[in-house]
């Protein structure tokens, strides 16, 4: 199986935008698949209480947080096996530091992450309700969040790889066993016990162990992603740790960000953080496809990279880009048209409904800007140049979002002006990438610069 990803520059945007398709197109069901997964477990628990719903909605927002952590490593092997499969290298060395560096990174949130989240979130503004709540369900994630860590490095490693079918293949398994287990183990099904909020971390739990092991069977059974040698170059590890750690500092200080933001909304009360979290439970539709297609782009841009094709790498990002900012605006339309219809999905609480309306609509006119945003990002990721995503993101969501939501909050006390600094933020934020992008792309294509260096 040829694994390249190679764009030639004369090729048409059909036919790119076919191939990026084919790549992307696993990626995002799986993104989706998640979306899904994290939706139903909202579903589930709010048949016990909207402090439920708001406990495990906020609870995932900080795993995204944690999981900024794991960006090291599974950043840096999709990065590093993507230009080695462009250059013809062996990805062997990039894989197995991969592995290491998620194993080192977990152990620690093993015995103490559940207690820093939750004290985190109190300081963010939640309720010690919803903190109760979300101890109840994290504990039994942080016990085993090893596994979950190095799940990321095998999708990273597939990925990177140029294979985005498997991942997507384990990930359905992953979400169907989390969806059943934690359903008989909310509500006490089939003899099992009744642990209500707690079922719902104890069915992520044994999916991931059964996702781990369906990559181990594949691994020993026919050595997939690809034959791995004991090979650990120094050189390699450097190279992960310059490309992996921008972005998992950038993750870490974003998702701390965003939960500061989420905090300035919990303030309001808890049906008001129960109306963000069912807002982007429903808008995570959306999110999914360009998350998607941000790693396809990541990939198209590594491996074109490592291959010196810098003019079919911008062809196949430019494709990218206007296609995802388009299906994203598509998917903006429907929460224009039936944001009240989505969010009954979630909540029946009409007050909660009411606000989760206010949400939608903001959100849904900047839809397009994040879809350029995550492209453009992730196409500098694939090229290495991890610091500009990481000074953006930062810089951005401060400047544009937090600051300003601080401000005109001590005059117009509502949940809906952090939401409007937020579709401002990702607009300018789009348009930084953007000239970011540009003038990387600029100088990687000039006929007197042959390549500019990645840190």
């Amino acid at each position: 199986m040829d694994n390249k990803i190679l764009i030639d520059p004369s090729e048409d945007r059909i036919t790119i935008g076919k191939k990026v398709s084919k790549l992307a197109l696993p990626i995002i069901f799986s993104n989706l698949l998640y979306a899904v997964e994290t939706s139903v477990s909202l579903i589930l628990v709010s048949g016990i209480s909207s402090t439920a719903v708001a406990g495990v909605g906020y609870s995932n927002s900080m795993l995204w947080f944690v999981y900024s952590l794991s960006a090291l490593s599974y950043t840096g092997t999709s990065v590093l096996i993507a230009q080695r499969v462009g250059a013809g290298k062996d990805p062997s060395p990039a894989f197995l530091w991969g592995l290491i560096l998620a194993f080192l990174i977990a152990i620690p949130l093993t015995f103490f992450g559940a207690d820093i989240t939750t004290a985190l979130m109190v300081q963010f503004g939640a309720s010690k309700e919803v903190a109760e709540v979300s101890y109840q369900y994290l504990k039994p994630i942080f016990l085993f969040i090893t596994l979950g860590f190095l799940l990321d490095v095998f999708y990273g490693a597939y990925n990177g790889y140029g294979d985005t079918k498997t991942p997507f293949k384990i990930d359905l398994l992953i979400s169907l066993t989390d969806i059943i287990f934690s359903y008989l183990l909310i509500y006490g099904k089939f003899g099992l016990p009744r642990l209500e909020v707690a079922g719902a971390g104890w069915g992520m739990v044994i999916a991931e162990i059964l996702g781990l092991l369906a990559y181990l069977y594949l691994y020993i059974a026919y050595r997939r992603p690809f034959p791995v040698r004991l090979d650990l170059g120094r050189d390699v590890l450097l190279k992960m740790l310059r490309i992996g750690s921008p972005t998992a500092l950038e993750r870490a200080i974003t998702s701390l960000s965003f939960n500061i933001f989420v905090g300035m909304v919990a303030r309001f009360g808890d049906k008001a953080l129960a109306a963000h979290q069912v807002g982007l439970r429903v808008e995570s539709v959306s999110f999914m496809v360009g998350f998607g297609f941000m790693i396809a782009s990541t990939i198209v841009s590594g491996q074109n990279f490592g291959a010196g094709n810098y003019k079919g790498l911008h062809r196949g990002i430019s494709t990218i880009a206007h296609l995802t900012a388009l299906i994203m605006g598509l998917a903006g339309v429907f929460l224009l048209l039936f944001p009240r219809e989505f969010s009954y999905i979630f909540v029946k609480d009409p007050e909660v409904v009411d606000l989760a309306v206010y949400y939608l609509v903001i959100v849904a006119l900047s839809q397009p800007q994040m879809a350029y945003a995550s492209i453009y990002s992730g196409a500098l990721k694939g090229m290495g140049k991890t610091h500009i995503p990481l000074m953006i993101n930062i810089s951005s969501f401060w400047l544009f979002r937090i600051i300003p939501s601080y401000v005109f909050l001590k005059f117009f006390p509502s949940p809906i002006v952090p939401w409007v600094f937020m579709s401002v933020e990702t607009t300018l934020r789009a348009l930084i990438f953007y000239l970011a992008y540009r003038w990387i792309i600029s100088k990687l294509t000039s006929p007197t610069i042959k390549e500019i260096p990645t840190s």
